[in-house]
């Protein structure tokens, strides 16, 4: 994880009042989500928000968390990395992936493209700490430990494996036909010359309980693409869970999904 993470620039407002966030020279700030709960563990929920700085095309910079903290109103500023912090659309999730009493900080920044390419931020505001436990792109490592491979086969099968896990799916792709037949496989349904899928390594990322009394997962679904990015197979689903010892997100269980789509 890149420096920015392991020492934060963390600003402290004091007894900021303004709710509305638009000051003097702020006019363009907007709130782009709000949650309430305790994110700091003392009992008392505090408000999240997300806000940021609007340009001419709709189009969200300077994106930060900003807290008021439920017993003293003072406010925190949680602040993203600057290379990360823009967004067309974006979101806040509260939830424990920690196990502490206090909700741990979901943001989803989701910037577009025809991958739909989304940054995603975990953090910790426990005890009035920040510490960042997911940052962007980060999964994109992750995922790739699991070195899953995709092979087109003959009669129009694409295995999608993975060597880590030994574990596999075979995908039926014959309603492409039409599509591949003459690029990809001949009129008897082999395989003109050997082809490889590959899978998209940045994931998208969801919050979500397996076990009503455990902490929250991260559910990575990622794209199987198959002649090109816009050739979607279906997708890889894993859950991932944050190990605080470690400090690390974890495979759990250990193994991977394959769902059409």
């Amino acid at each position: 994880m890149q420096n920015y993470y392991n020492n934060p620039c963390f600003n402290y407002y004091g007894n900021y009042t303004d709710n509305r966030f638009i000051y003097a020279n702020r006019q363009n700030t907007y709130t782009l989500d709000r949650q309430i709960g305790d994110v700091n563990g003392d009992g008392v929920p505090d408000m999240v928000y997300l806000v940021g700085d609007k340009n001419q095309n709709n189009f969200y910079q300077n994106i930060r968390i900003m807290v008021q903290d439920g017993s003293t109103l003072h406010w925190y500023v949680i602040p993203l990395n600057p290379n990360y912090s823009s967004a067309y659309d974006s979101w806040l999730f509260l939830g424990s992936f920690t196990g502490f009493s206090s909700r741990d900080i979901m943001v989803s920044l989701a910037v577009g493209g025809s991958g739909a390419l989304t940054y995603y931020y975990v953090i910790s505001f426990n005890n009035n700490n920040v510490e960042y436990l997911l940052g962007p792109e980060q999964f994109e490592s992750i995922i790739q430990t699991l070195k899953i491979e995709i092979k087109y086969m003959d009669n129009y099968k694409v295995l999608v494996k993975s060597n880590k896990l030994n574990q596999s799916y075979i995908v039926d792709v014959s309603d492409r036909k039409e599509f591949y037949e003459g690029k990809v496989y001949n009129k008897e349904g082999k395989l003109i010359k050997p082809l490889d899928g590959f899978l998209l390594d940045i994931p998208h990322l969801y919050p979500i309980k397996t076990d009503g009394i455990a902490s929250y997962k991260l559910m990575a679904q990622n794209t199987i693409a198959g002649t090109s990015h816009a050739d979607s197979l279906g997708y890889t689903v894993t859950y991932w869970k944050y190990d605080r010892q470690s400090k690390t997100w974890v495979l759990d269980p250990e193994y991977f999904w394959v769902t059409l789509g």
